[in-house]
């Protein structure tokens, strides 16, 4: 039967496939019919090595994979075996996944689920289950990206999930986990809990449940302790990762149980010590870390019985020789790395590392040792590397290498060696690695001779001064040498003579002035060489025969020269820069043959470059910073390969665009990209295609400029800004000067009167742009007694300014059509007349400022209506016609300050002006007569206008003055009417005196109700039950709440919240819900939030008790900062209420952030009862009634007044109690009443007057740590405690855990 029906499946699966394909049928729901196809935000990709199908899709929250996960088919469905889901973290869209069976529909082949970035607070029991064949999970909500968002699991989240083995709970912002979550999982083999809130390892669960874990990881938490056995429940963990915690202290017997532990790491805490005792039970302990401690003892016998170790690492730490001893490491025979850098040891004795004879690799580096006694390294006959850097030693000689036969690195840098003994490798033949830098060596060491095998050799940072002939004989396998900073002077041909194998070459920053010719023909394969930071001045010849060279760097020397044909033609990367060369010169003409990708020549003094003085195989070329001020035509035309020049800091004036010029670059390659900042580019009128240059990319035969924005212009026209940004300039602001021009149609350039004829006049500058569409002419501060005759007449721009004109006469511009703008300012022109402007109808702005002008009669500008700014200002004008403006329609800036008028009516000489024109008419002697004063106040407000600048013809009062002086005459007839009316005989005195007074009491009045405002809403409210200020209804969102106030406290003050707090506040009417009275027993996350939401105020009592304990839990805290955090910031204030009866301490940041947003009543304080209720709300309407009922039952309690300064309400272990007129408790008004309210007044009181006199005068209202008698029992509530089924009897000897009721919210 099983054969048949996967038979008949694949066939299924088959004919669906081939009608999709032949058909191309659509689906109907938007359905993706063929497994290739994913759905929209979906792709498919392979998993693993076997190549699964696995769909990654991203979504918008968690609430949307339903949807997609139901518009996939069938086919989709059975191939999905992995699914990533990734939500967006970029709107900060919250993920809520409300109950069980909402988050995904069955994917019967899931196998792995990985969800990513979707902010999740609570995942609820069984919310997997639907994927029962899972076996990897991963959960990273990534909650720690917004403040103080957690993740809280049911403890049934895991249910329904056999198979999984692969837990990620990472980056969650997980403080607790449920204590039964892993029980349904008894097959995990990896959990995964890293970067967390976890604070108390012993709260995880790992006692309850003991599944198959291999590997655990705990780091990056705030652990704090590891107890005793806390794991003893893992007897499989092999890998257990603690770093990046915060542990600093280790019980003795807290890895006890981990028998099968091999991997074990503690890096990055706050560890000193360790227990001797700790590893006597993980013999199989193959890994160790420990670095980044603060350890200063070993005790000892603590590595006794690891054996099996191999990797010990402890660097980083603050160890001496005191605990690193001869009996340190004496068991660890399996030793393979050792790392002990970083610490304060000062020697090494020659027993501390005996018996470790397997050990490869030894790491001291970064401590103080100063001494190595002999044989130190004796026992080491397995060692590969040793690393002594960063010490003081001072003497290294062979009885310090005895043993070390198989050495095959060795690290004596930054030591204080002078000298090497000759003999001191004799025993290190198989070396190959050997660094000395940063000694005092004087030479290179003899004994360096005997190493054969050497690749590689450091001797920099030393004070070598010179290489003989046979100082690196022997050495012919060296592949690298480094000799940077040292003292050398000249490289000779017989230097590295004995190097056949010579790769590497490093020669930087010494004192080389020389390197004779064919230096290097001894070493054919040299690859790289360094030469920069010394002192050459030229290199002809001395890399020629190399063949094989890559890489050369002469860069900051003293090279006055080059040439490409003194280089090998092998060269791909060449650095010249920061030298004294003048012109990169190629006399033979190699650069077709040339290889050079990257070429650095910045920072020298080039002048110019064409085509040959670059290779055309450059990729990236540096010419920065250098002195060019001329780019040849062409010059990057042949270089196919470009990508990248640098030309910024250079002194480029002009620049052609062929010299710019590319072939055509294919669209699938990314076009070079230029950079000419930093230049004096002078933007005349060859310069206009620049700021266009981007555009025209698009031709695919141009770079793309990079800095356009951060090139800058000098300016051809003087009267110019000197330097302007390119990108702000217009076309036609890119000018040329010159002296004559005559257009290719113009016939008549032969005769004096030719209107097409460009001749600049004498004594003057001429500037046009490319087209010729900006002609300007500039004859300042020539000398001229008129208006020169021969301006062209297609000028645009005239400037006069600085001449002695005198009297303007008419048509001195006529026929300037095109004239646009005219500066006539300083040039001494006394009058104008009604045709000095005829034929310029375009001119635009006109500058007369600073002349002579004494009136301006009303004919002068009437050819002008285009005119947008006008400068009449410092000049002597006395008189304005009323028509001087009246045909310019268009006009925006009208300056007539600093003039001698009189009188000026601008609403009528100005009729067309808006409110947007400047008008100024400052700095003139006006005629202050009240006729005019109103309308020259309505004018001047409207037009901005200052009437405190302007100033009367006497020169003592300002407009202002004559304004005020002369009053308001709108109210004139008013007043008039007034006057006509006989009023108290004619005597304003009592009527002004007893308005006064008035005033003066309500002003009064409402100072006082200011400055006591907070008195007197507390009085209005306690007295008419009025809320003056505040919002007389609840909003929308609080109206259907529950309960009025849900107050939190602690469980040792329940008595003097219930019989004494709340039986207040109930007695006023308000439905209040008491945290340790109202609510079953359960977690503090499962119970306060639900108990906040359904309360319209959350009362938070903060006695010492509650400081001590609850507030110090850190799930209640997290509790309740939940609960305040599903409140809006908005509402704060208003719904949150914190009684402090206690002293709020300076250093708990969150108390202090809620003291601040939150409203705060102090217990003692003047009128605490009416600042309590006023703060609390009024109670709801609908609950009147029922109020009234259970009113008829209740005893009538006394109003209690707020306690004196006097009254002692602490006890000593800051218990509150409450005082012996303490009203009979009252039941809560909720919904529901509790059987512990059902009892009689008589056993009410009974219990009362038994209380009061047992405890002499005041209530004890706690016992220890029980809670009162009175809530021994429940009935109906707000919650229901439904009983979980029946736990089957256990067999005997078998013990069961018992089961907690479950709870729902009704």
């Amino acid at each position: 039967m099983e054969s048949k029906s996967s038979r008949f499946r694949v066939a299924a699966v088959l004919g669906t496939f081939l009608w999709c394909l032949f058909f191309n049928g659509s689906p109907a729901y938007g359905r993706s019919i063929t497994s290739l196809e994913a759905p929209s935000g979906c792709e498919w990709k392979k998993d693993g090595e076997d190549g699964e199908k696995a769909l990654a899709c991203s979504v918008r929250t968690i609430a949307n994979v339903p949807g997609l996960i139901g518009n996939l088919s069938a086919i989709q469905v059975d191939s999905i075996g992995s699914l990533a889901l990734e939500c967006s973290d970029v709107l900060f869209f919250e993920s809520q996944i409300d109950g069980p069976h909402g988050f995904f529909s069955p994917l019967p082949r899931l196998e792995k689920l990985r969800v990513d970035y979707c902010k999740i607070r609570y995942l609820p029991g069984g919310v997997f289950a639907s994927a029962h064949n899972l076996t990897s999970l991963s959960i990273r909500t990534h909650n720690g990206d917004w403040s103080a968002m957690t993740l809280e699991l049911h403890r049934d989240t895991l249910r329904g999930l056999p198979h999984l083995q692969h837990l990620d709970l990472a980056d969650n912002n997980l403080w607790t986990l449920p204590t039964e979550l892993l029980c349904p999982v008894q097959r995990l083999a990896t959990l995964n809990l890293t970067r967390n809130k976890l604070q108390d390892i012993v709260s995880l669960g790992f006692s309850n449940c003991t599944p198959s874990f291999k590997v655990l990881d705990l780091s990056n938490n705030d652990l704090s302790n590891l107890p005793d056995r806390t794991l003893s429940n893992l007897p499989n963990l092999t890998v257990l990762k603690l770093q990046e915690n915060v542990i600093s202290s280790v019980d003795d017997h807290a890895l006890s149980g981990l028998t099968a532990l091999h991997s074990l790491n503690m890096s990055s805490n706050r560890l000193v010590a360790l227990p001797p005792e700790l590893f006597s039970e993980t013999k199989e302990l193959r890994e160790l870390i420990l670095s980044n401690n603060s350890l200063a003892v070993l005790a000892p016998g603590l590595l006794y019985n690891l054996d099996e170790l191999q990797v010990l690492d402890l660097s980083n730490n603050e160890l001496t020789n005191l605990w690193v001893n001869r009996d340190t490491f004496s068991r660890l025979v399996r030793l393979l790395i050792l790392d002990l850098s970083f610490n304060t040891l000062t020697r090494i004795d020659s027993h501390v590392f005996k018996g470790l004879y397997s050990l490869q690799i030894l790491k001291l580096e970064h401590n103080q040792i100063e001494i190595l006694l002999d044989g130190c390294f004796g026992s080491l006959t397995n060692l590969h590397s040793l690393t002594l850097s960063h010490n003081r030693i001072a003497r290294f000689d062979p009885a310090h290498t005895v043993g070390l036969n198989t050495l095959g690195q060795l690290f004596l840098d930054s030591n204080e060696l002078k000298t090497m003994h000759r003999h001191v490798f004799d025993n290190l033949t198989g070396l190959q690695d050997l660094s000395l830098s940063g000694n005092y060596l004087t030479e290179i060491p003899y004994a360096v001779r005997v190493l054969r095998s050497l690749k590689t050799l450091d001797l920099g940072n030393n004070h070598v001064s010179r290489i003989d002939n046979d100082s690196f004989a022997g050495l012919s396998e060296l592949y690298g040498l480094r000799l940077v900073d040292n003292k050398l002077e000249k490289v000779s041909r017989e230097a590295f003579a004995e190097l056949p194998a010579l790769q590497v070459l490093n020669l930087a920053n010494n004192y080389i002035r020389h390197v004779e010719q064919s230096a290097f023909a001894s070493n054919p394969v040299l690859r790289a060489i360094r030469l920069d930071g010394n002192q050459l001045t030229e290199i002809r010849g001395a890399f020629t025969s190399l063949t094989t060279l890559v890489w050369l760097n002469v860069s900051d020397n003293k090279l006055l020269w080059f040439d490409y044909s003194h280089l090998p033609v092998s060269i791909e990367w060449l650095d010249i820069h920061a030298n004294q060369i003048s012109e990169l010169e190629n006399y033979y003409t190699v650069r077709n043959t040339l290889r050079i990708k990257i070429l650095d020549a910045s920072y020298n003094q080039i002048g110019e470059i064409a085509e040959a003085n670059v290779p055309d195989s450059v990729e990236t070329l540096f010419l920065n910073n250098n002195k060019i001020r001329t780019i040849a035509a062409g010059t990057f035309l042949q270089k196919r390969n470009l990508q990248k020049v640098m030309l910024y800091g250079n002194e480029i004036r002009k620049l052609d665009v062929a010299a710019l010029a590319l072939q055509s670059v294919p669209k699938d390659v990314e076009l070079p990209q230029f950079y000419i900042g930093n230049n004096p580019i002078l933007c005349d009128c060859t310069m206009e295609w620049l700021p266009r240059i981007n555009e025209m990319t698009k031709l695919r035969q141009y770079p793309r400029v990079m800095d356009l924005d951060m090139v800058t212009c000098d300016m051809v026209h003087a009267r110019a800004t000197p330097r302007r940004p390119l990108l702000s300039l217009k076309p036609k602001d890119f000018l040329c000067q010159y002296d004559a021009h005559c257009f290719a149609l113009c016939h008549c350039c032969d005769f004096d009167a030719c209107d097409c004829e460009m001749t600049c006049p004498n004594n003057c500058s001429c500037y046009h742009d490319h087209s010729w569409l900006s002609n300007v002419v500039d004859c300042s501060n020539a000398g001229f007694k008129q208006v020169p005759e021969r301006i062209p007449m297609d000028a645009t721009e005239i400037y006069l300014d600085g001449n002695e004109l005198g009297d303007l006469g008419s048509h001195v511009f006529i026929g300037k059509r095109r004239l646009k703008v005219l500066y006539l300012n300083n040039s001494g022109i006394s009058a104008i007349h009604n045709c000095t402007f005829n034929g310029v109808a375009a001119l635009r702005v006109l500058h007369l400022e600073d002349n002579a002008l004494r009136e301006l009669r009303g004919f002068e500008f009437d050819q002008l209506a285009h005119m947008s700014e006008l400068y009449l200002d410092h000049n002597a004008i006395a008189t304005v016609g009323n028509t001087t403006f009246k045909k310019m329609k268009n006009l925006e800036v009208l300056r007539l300050d600093s003039n001698r008028i009189v009188d000026f009516r601008p609403w009528e000489a100005l009729p067309s002006v808006g409110d947007s024109t400047k008008v100024a008419l400052e700095g003139n002697a006006w005629s202050c007569e009240c006729s005019n004063a109103a309308k020259l106040r309505s004018w001047l407000a409207e037009h901005r206008g200052d009437p405190e600048k302007m100033y009367c013809r006497d020169g003592v009062e300002t407009l202002a003055q004559a304004m005020k002086r002369c009053g308001d005459p709108s109210t004139e007839a008013v007043s008039r009417g007034i006057q006509e009316i006989p009023l108290l005989g004619g005597n304003f005195v009592p009527l002004l005196a007893g308005a006064l007074v008035a005033v003066i009491t309500i002003c009064l009045i409402v100072a006082l109700a200011f400055a006591f405002r907070q008195d007197v809403r507390l009085w209005a409210h306690a007295r008419y039950g009025l809320r003056l200020g505040k919002m007389t209804t609840p909003p929308d969102e609080e109206r259907d709440r529950l309960y009025d106030g849900y107050i939190v406290y602690s469980e040792r003050d329940e008595d003097f919240v219930s019989r004494f707090l709340a039986a207040e506040l109930e007695q006023s009417g308000l439905a209040l819900c008491l945290h340790w009275r109202d609510l079953p027993p359960a977690r503090p996350q499962e119970a306060v939030p639900p108990a906040a939401a359904a309360a319209r105020r959350i009362v938070i009592i903060f006695s010492p008790v509650f400081m001590a304990n609850e507030w110090q839990h850190a799930e209640f805290r997290a509790a309740l900062r939940t609960a305040l955090e599903n409140i809006r910031p908005s509402s704060r204030k208003r719904r949150v209420l914190v009684l402090l009866a206690t002293e709020a301490p300076a250093h708990d940041p969150e108390l202090q952030l809620l003291l601040q947003t939150c409203t705060v009543v102090i217990w003692g304080e003047k009128r605490f009862w009416e600042k309590l209720r006023f703060a609390m709300p009024d109670s709801v309407g609908k609950r009147r009634d029922s109020k009234k009922v259970n009113d008829r039952n209740r005893k009538p309690a006394r109003y209690t007044a707020a306690p004196s300064a006097g009254d002692v309400w602490t006890k000593p272990n800051g218990v509150l109690v409450a005082p012996v007129h303490a009203p009979t408790p009252t039941p809560t008004q909720s919904t529901y009443v509790s059987s512990a309210s059902s009892r009689t007044e008589d056993e009410d009181s009974g219990a009362e007057h038994q209380h009061q006199h047992q405890h002499g005068g005041y209530s004890a209202l706690h016992s220890g740590n029980a809670r009162p008698v009175s809530l021994s029992s429940r009935g109906s509530h707000l919650y229901s405690t439904i009983p979980e089924p029946p736990v089957p009897t256990a067999p005997p000897g078998e013990v069961t855990h018992p089961v907690n009721p479950r709870t729902y919210f009704v």
